[in-house]
This record gives C-alpha cells, sequence and structure tokens, in this order.
C-alpha cells in the first residue's frame, strides 16, 4: 500500500481536512505491522510526534467505529468496516453488457451529448446521429433519449435492424414493409400496410406515405430510434434508397407540418462507407454526436458507483491512469473490471495490484475480455481487407486506410480516428490481435 492509497482508503472513514501527512504515513506503515520507532526512522519524523500523531488518529477511529481501536487491533476493525461500505455500495451489481436501465447506479452521464440531444429532439423534424464502437454505450444513450421522449409526452419506436434477417435488409420492399410493420406494432395501431402500398409508386412513396397520413396523421410527435444503422452498409443498392428515404423525411419537415412530428435517431458503429449523393444522405444533416472512450473523470466516478474512492489526479501509478493505459477507457471493458473487483470476496487492500492481477488475468485465453476479443478475433479473421488493414497498421502506424478499411477496423473497436490519425483502440486489442493474426 501506498501513501496515496493509504490516503484513498482512510478518505471513506474520515474528513479530508483531518488526514495529515503524518496520519496517513502512521496508518499506512502501521498496516504494514511497524512499530513507533521504525515509522519515525522511515518518515524522518520525531518519536514523540509520531506515537501522538498515531493517538489521535486512533481515537478519531475509535469515535467514528464506536469500539476502542488501537494500533493493535485497527487492520481487522479497519477491513471490516471499509468491506461493509463497499458492499453497500455495489451490493448486487448488474452484470456488463446490455444497455443500462435508465435507474441503474452504474451508468455514466455523458452530460453534454445527452443535453444537446434532448434539445435537438424538441425541434420539429430533427435528426441525431449517434455514432461509435460495439459496446460503447450507444444502446444505453438511445434508452435514455427515449425516456426523455417520454417524459415530453412523445410516442416512441425503436427499430432494431439487427432483428431483420437478410432477407429483408437485401430487398428495399420487404424492408420497408417490414419497418412499417414494427411502428404500426409499438404504436399500438392496425397494420393497414396494404391499403398504402401500391406498386406504381414504388416503396419507397409507398412508405412516405403510410408514415405521413397514418401514423403521423394524429398531430402526435413520434420519435424513431434505428439502431444498428450500418448493418444495411452490407447492401449498397438497398441502403442508398433507404438512407436516402430518411434524409427526404428530415427535408420534407421544413416545409410540412405533419412531417415535423416525426423526429429520428440513427445509431451506428462506423463512418458510412457506401457511396451516396450528398443531397440524398442523412449523414451530414442533424446533430452528430460521437461516443468516445470514457476520460479520467469518467472512469473515476464509474469507480466510486462501485465502491472504489479512486481519484483522477492525474498520478501516472494511479488506478486510474492503469486503466487507460490498457483498455483505454473503454466503457465495456471496464466495467467488465469493476465488476470483478466488486465481487471479489473480502477487502481490497492494493487495489493498484489487485487492478494490475484483473487485467493481466483478463486477457488470457478464458479471462475477463476473452468473449469480446473473440467476437473480435472472429469477425477480423473472416475478413482478408480488414486482416490486412491491421496488419498494416500494427506495422506502420502511419499507414492510411481505405474508407472501407476503416469502416471494418472502426466499427469493431479495433482502431480509433483523431486528428487525422489511425491507432489501435486500446493496448487489450492491439496485443490479442497481435499474438493471434501478426
Amino acid at each position: 500500500m501506498n501513501h496515496q492509497e493509504a490516503k484513498d482508503l482512510l478518505k471513506n472513514l474520515l474528513p479530508e481536512d483531518s488526514l495529515s501527512l503524518i496520519k496517513v504515513e502512521v496508518f499506512r506503515l502501521s498496516w504494514q505491522g511497524k512499530g513507533y520507532n521504525i515509522i519515525a526512522e522511515e518518515t524522518g519524523y520525531d518519536h514523540d510526534y509520531v506515537r501522538k500523531s498515531g493517538s489521535l488518529l486512533w481515537q478519531e477511529l475509535t469515535e467514528l467505529l464506536e469500539t476502542s481501536v488501537t494500533k493493535r487491533n485497527f487492520r481487522p476493525l479497519i477491513e471490516a468496516q471499509l468491506n461493509k461500505i463497499q458492499k453497500t455500495v455495489t451490493q448486487i451489481p448488474e452484470y456488463p453488457g446490455a444497455p443500462m436501465l435508465f435507474s441503474s447506479p452504474y451508468y455514466v452521464e455523458r452530460t453534454d451529448e445527452e443535453h444537446q440531444a434532448y434539445a435537438q429532439m424538441q425541434r420539429p423534424g430533427s435528426l441525431i446521429r449517434v455514432k461509435g464502437p460495439r459496446k460503447m454505450g450507444k444502446s444505453s444513450l438511445m434508452l435514455r433519449m427515449m425516456d426523455h421522449a417520454d417524459e415530453l409526452s412523445y410516442k416512441q419506436v425503436i427499430l432494431d435492424l439487427q432483428m431483420a434477417d437478410s432477407s429483408m435488409l437485401s430487398d428495399l420492399d420487404k424492408l420497408l414493409r417490414w419497418t412499417c410493420l414494427q411502428f404500426a406494432n409499438q404504436l399500438g395501431l392496425e397494420d393497414k400496410i396494404d391499403e398504402y402500398w401500391n406498386e406504381l409508386i414504388g416503396p419507397k412513396l409507398s412508405c412516405t406515405s403510410y408514415m405521413q397520413d397514418y401514423l403521423l396523421a394524429q398531430g402526435d410527435v413520434v420519435v424513431i430510434a434505428i439502431n444498428e444503422v450500418n448493418l444495411i452498409f452490407d447492401y449498397p443498392d438497398v441502403s442508398r434508397d433507404f438512407l436516402a428515404l430518411l434524409r427526404s423525411w428530415h427535408e420534407e419537415a421544413k416545409h410540412n407540418k405533419v412531417m415535423q412530428g416525426l423526429r429520428q435517431v440513427l445509431i451506428y458503429s462506423t463512418e458510412v462507407y457506401v457511396q451516396l449523393d450528398l443531397n440524398l444522405s442523412p449523414f451530414n444533416v442533424g446533430l452528430p454526436i460521437e461516443l468516445k472512450p470514457f476520460n479520467d473523470e469518467q472512469l473515476s466516478t464509474l469507480a466510486q458507483s462501485y465502491g472504489f474512492n479512486w481519484p483522477a489526479d492525474g498520478s501516472i501509478q494511479s488506478p486510474i491512469r492503469v486503466l487507460q493505459t490498457h483498455l483505454g477507457g473503454h466503457p465495456y471493458l471496464t466495467q467488465l473490471v469493476f465488476y470483478t473487483l466488486a465481487t471479489k470476496e473480502g477487502f481490497i487492500e492494493s487495489p493498484s495490484e489487485t487492478l494490475q492481477q484483473v487485467l493481466k488475468e483478463g486477457s488470457e485465453s478464458n479471462g475477463l475480455f476473452s468473449d469480446y476479443l473473440q467476437h473480435i478475433l472472429v469477425a477480423i479473421m473472416n475478413n482478408q481487407d480488414a486482416m490486412s488493414a491491421f496488419r498494416k497498421i500494427r506495422k506502420d502506424k502511419d499507414a492510411k486506410l481505405s474508407r472501407i478499411e476503416m469502416y471494418q477496423l472502426e466499427s469493431l473497436g479495433v482502431v480509433k480516428l483523431q486528428n487525422g490519425q489511425v491507432s489501435t483502440s486500446c493496448k487489450v486489442i492491439s496485443d490479442f490481435l497481435a499474438s493471434q493474426i501478426g
């Protein structure tokens, strides 16, 4: 246990302004079983001063715990109290992976992005684009946006393209019929699709008529969130028409009062690589929101929700910096680490050492991150272009990737684009892939 870790432990029990340097050192070295003589030698303080500071510390802890605390018995008492505090905060942690409910204590707010989205949602005919790699928190943010829509008495529809099979995604008519059916079902309406579908005008105009003359005809505001829009990119012909349709609805709202009731939220994992006419693309209009890895402050907030008082102080050896070095602030991977730490039996004496152990074991073949890493590996192994692209940036950090190569790696969370430069997203992912495919 170092000085900062000792101070962090005491901050859970005593006011921070009462924690003088000597008190923290007496606590830390007494924890290691050292006597006052040794403490005085190692710290350079006078022996009597060390003893008096220790007596004052034990007295403060006695008053706090309402039981006699001495230098001889303090460690098991403190361990029990801190373990109790931690278990109270993280009594039954939810296992990471699924979108987080609005009430989840483990959700880290993305304050600026959320406020922007909430404000944009109230604009007639608005369109919001939420982009981020896999497991970056897009679905959790989407649920919060839909909850906000509910507070505004807006109706909500979630269209998840993961639920559409390839036969639908490859056929525009089938896809739009399926889309309309999902809209009607979630809004509690009869589908009436055949009444609005006309082969002479085609599926795009038929779908628009269904939207305008049926779904929005009552004057309600309807928020439609389309999840995993990127899945349609693999079907270029269909995607061009489908995406152009979404753009046309947004443009129509500028002069069509009925269509102003439609608010669109598009959720996707990567840059668009399908060649689209700029005037027909929904990806250059509306409000763009890009979900990025957690920064130090957000990781510190997440740590506190799990019962760990880990400040974002910038120290190289701090647990927060260790997490950033290995995981790059990846929300899902860091959630896995905190879940593992929070469910460990007993009291964690040295968070830094325990964290290093969890990170080391997590990268092993059956470790904490194995499912996530294997998902990435299988996807890359099944795509020679993605594999060669990864090898390219491993060999040369300044290598240029094509839009398709960037799409394939970015959507998996393997790379990130910052200031025009492509780099691997985090050490754990990069090291694992390098060990598997070179």
